[in-house]
């Protein structure tokens, strides 16, 4: 299909597909751009774990008990009958207090784990790539019969006045690329 475009005239033998077209040349600059943003992950965990230990402890609890004392009495003259004769015996029943001790689980204090959101400013450094156009300028100059001088055209003459005022900038200079870039076509 090349060859068949050549033939009819409507390229020149080496000239480039995308330069078809006489009335505009495009050409893209392109450079990396940085975007951040955030994902969530898990950073770790707080564990709450409970163990038991054992230790002594005193408490002092008062207690009571009966204790019995005898005291044999001597009486004197008294007489007994004879139904007061005769074997008996008699308890008398004695009490104490005794301690005793019951565990029972008492709730003595409450553990909360609340969980909040801090925001904070991260600094991220990373490079980035970025196209950079240099144009060279390879166009012949029309010399005025006579003096030897190259004349410069009044577009690039003025075209080059833009880049040496804005160096940093590169609308100007692509604007100008693409002007040098139709003249040559249409040379």
């Amino acid at each position: 299909m090349e060859r068949d475009e050549e033939r009819a005239g409507r390229r020149e033998p080496g000239q480039r597909e995308d330069l078809r077209d006489e009335d505009e040349l495009r050409v893209e600059r392109t450079e990396e751009e940085l975007r951040a943003g955030t994902r969530e992950r898990e950073a770790g965990e707080v564990g709450v774990r409970k163990s038991v230990r054992t230790e002594g402890e005193q408490v002092r609890v008062p207690k009571r008990r009966e204790e019995v004392h005898v005291d044999r009495v001597p009486v004197e003259g008294k007489e007994a009958s004879e139904a007061e004769i005769g074997e008996d015996e008699v308890s008398v029943p004695i009490t104490e207090e005794e301690v005793v001790v019951e565990k029972r689980p008492v709730v003595k204090e409450e553990i909360r784990l609340r969980k909040e959101v801090v925001e904070e400013e991260e600094v991220v450094e990373e490079d980035v790539r970025k196209e950079e156009v240099d144009i060279e300028d390879k166009t012949e100059r029309r010399r005025e019969v006579g003096t030897g001088q190259t004349q410069q055209p009044e577009r690039a003459h003025s075209e080059r006045r833009a880049e040496e005022e804005e160096p940093s900038s590169a609308a100007p200079r692509d604007e100008g690329f693409i002007d040098k870039a139709k003249r040559k076509l249409q040379e």
